[in-house]
C-alpha cells in the first residue's frame, strides 16, 4: 500500500542568530599580537600569521620581490634544507600556504591539532629563518618568468592586468601587476631578496591567528614558544597611499587574435571597507549583477544568450575600492553585449526595488554561517580584515550593515559609485572582429592594445 501523497511542505523556522565567532587576544614575548578562535569540532586547526606589507613599498625596478620572497620561505630556513623541511610538513601532516596581496603578506599552516606545536614550530621556522638559498631564489625568479607568459595567454588575466592598469594614474602600485613584470622579475637576486625580506618583515609588523579545536592544549603558549623570541631589523610600515584613480568613460580593446570569445569587464572605483555604505554596495551588486538571477544575467544569459554568466563585486584592498562586472561573450555579439550591460549597469542608478534588495540581504545573511564553517575561512576572514585595517570581527560590522539596508539606502550607495566618474570598459577578444562594434557605441574612446 503506498503512502499518502504530501501536499503540505513542513514549515521551515526562521534562522537563528549568528555572529562571527569571537577571539581571545593575548601577545607573545616578541610584542606579537595573537587571536584565538576557539572553534569546538574543528580538529583540522589553521595557523595564520599576517604580516602589514603594502605592495607600494616594493623598489619599482623590484617588482615581483614580495612574491618570490613570499614563494622562497620554505625552500630551507637556517635548520634545514628544503627536501627536510617538506619531509617535516608530511610527517606530521599539515598543508603550508602563502599568500601576498596588495597590503599584506600572509603564511600558514593547517594541522591536525594532534601536532599543533610541530606544526607551529615549523611556521615559525620558515618565517623568521628562511635561508634564500641562491639556487632556490633562482628556481622561482624562473618558474615566475613562466607564470608570467601563462597568465597572460588567458582573456580573463589579460582583461584584469588592462583594467588595473587603466582604471589607476601610472603612479599607482595597483596599476601595475603585483607579481611584477619580465623585467623586474628577471632581475631579482639572492641579495634583493634577503634585503626586502630585512627591511620588511618582522614581530612588530605581524599578527598571528589561531582557529580550529584547541582540544584543551594551550594555544598561546605554543604560539608563543614558536614566536616569542623573533627578532628583526625591520622597519615600520609605510601606510598604504591612497590611490589615484582615472576617470572618464573609456574602451580599451586588447587584441587576442582569433579569439572566438571576448572576455569584459566594465567598471570604475567604489568604496572600501572604512566607507559606511560598504555593505549596501554589496547589496545592490547582488541585485545588478552578482548571481544568475541579477538584472544582467537575466537579460545577457536568459533572454539574449550571449553569455554562460557575468559577475559583478566591489572589492577593496585597505584603501582604493573597485567595482567591476566580468564574463566572457560570443565574438560577433560583443558590441550589443557591452551596449547592454553599460545600459543595465547605469538604469540601475534609477533605483533598486524593494523585492530585489530583500532577496539580496536574505542570501547574504544566511549564508554566513556556512562561509564562515571551517576554522580556514575563520583565519583567512581575519586574516584579510588585519590587512584592510578593520576590526577582527568585521563580518559582524559588514552583516549589520546589510540588515540595515533598504532599497533607498542600496540604491544610494550604488549611485554614490558606479557611474558617477564614467566607466572603464576592457575587452579582450580579437580586434579585427570586435573593434568596428564598438566605436559606434558612443560610451567613450577607443584604445586599442596589443
Amino acid at each position: 500500500m503506498s503512502s499518502p501523497a504530501v501536499t503540505t511542505p513542513p514549515a521551515v523556522a526562521p534562522p537563528r542568530p549568528w555572529k562571527f565567532p569571537t577571539a581571545v587576544s593575548t601577545q607573545t614575548r616578541a610584542g606579537t599580537p595573537v587571536h584565538v578562535f576557539e572553534r569546538p569540532g574543528q580538529y583540522v586547526a589553521t595557523v595564520r600569521v599576517t604580516v602589514e606589507l603594502p605592495l607600494a613599498v616594493e623598489p619599482r625596478e623590484l617588482e615581483g620581490v614580495a612574491m618570490i620572497m613570499s614563494r622562497t620561505l620554505d625552500e630551507g630556513t637556517e635548520l634545514r634544507s628544503a627536501n627536510e623541511f617538506a619531509a617535516a610538513l608530511e610527517r606530521h601532516g599539515a598543508a603550508y600556504g602563502v599568500d601576498v596581496t596588495a597590503d599584506a603578506l600572509h603564511v600558514e599552516i593547517s594541522v591536525p591539532v594532534s601536532h599543533l606545536s610541530e606544526a607551529v614550530a615549523l611556521l615559525a621556522e620558515a618565517i623568521t629563518k628562511p635561508a634564500f638559498n641562491a639556487g632556490d631564489v633562482g628556481r622561482h625568479v624562473t618558474i615566475r618568468l613562466g607564470e608570467i607568459g601563462q597568465e597572460r595567454a588567458g582573456a580573463a588575466y589579460r582583461a584584469r592586468e588592462a583594467f588595473a592598469a587603466n582604471i589607476f594614474d601610472p603612479s599607482v602600485r595597483r596599476s601595475r601587476p603585483s607579481g611584477g613584470t619580465p623585467d623586474t622579475v628577471r632581475g631579482l637576486t639572492p641579495e634583493a631578496v634577503r634585503e626586502f625580506y630585512r627591511r620588511n618583515i618582522g614581530p612588530a609588523r605581524a599578527q598571528i591567528l589561531f582557529a580550529g579545536d584547541s582540544g584543551g592544549q594551550d594555544v598561546a603558549a605554543i604560539i608563543d614558544e614558536a614566536f616569542g623570541s623573533w627578532t628583526s631589523q625591520a622597519e615600520a610600515a609605510t601606510p598604504t597611499p591612497e590611490p589615484i584613480f582615472l576617470s572618464g568613460n573609456r574602451i580599451v580593446v586588447v587584441n587576442r587574435p582569433g579569439s572566438v570569445q571576448s572576455q569584459l569587464m566594465i567598471g570604475c572605483p567604489g568604496p572600501d571597507r572604512r566607507d559606511e555604505v560598504w555593505g549596501a554596495a554589496a547589496v545592490a551588486s547582488h541585485v545588478v549583477g552578482g548571481t544568475i538571477s541579477s538584472r544582467v544575467d537575466r537579460v545577457l544569459r536568459e533572454e539574449k544568450g550571449y553569455t554562460y554568466g557575468t559577475r559583478s563585486s566591489f572589492a577593496a584592498p585597505r584603501k582604493g575600492g573597485l567595482f567591476s562586472l566580468g564574463g566572457s561573450v560570443r565574438t560577433e555579439v560583443t558590441g550589443a553585449s557591452v551596449d547592454d550591460a553599460v545600459r543595465i549597469l547605469l538604469e540601475a542608478r534609477d533605483g533598486l526595488t524593494d523585492r530585489e534588495v530583500a532577496e539580496a540581504k536574505d542570501n547574504l545573511i544566511r549564508t554566513a554561517p556556512l562561509r564562515y564553517e571551517q576554522a580556514d575561512s575563520i583565519a583567512q576572514q581575519v586574516g584579510s580584515n588585519i590587512a584592510a585595517g578593520v576590526p577582527l570581527d568585521f563580518a559582524d560590522t559588514y552583516l549589520a550593515q546589510i540588515a540595515d539596508t533598504t532599497a533607498e539606502s542600496a540604491t544610494e550607495a550604488y549611485r554614490k559609485y558606479v557611474g558617477t566618474s564614467g566607466l572603464l570598459i576592457v575587452v579582450v577578444g580579437d580586434e579585427p572582429a570586435i573593434t568596428g562594434q564598438l566605436t559606434g557605441l558612443a560610451l567613450g574612446d577607443v584604445t586599442v592594445v596589443e
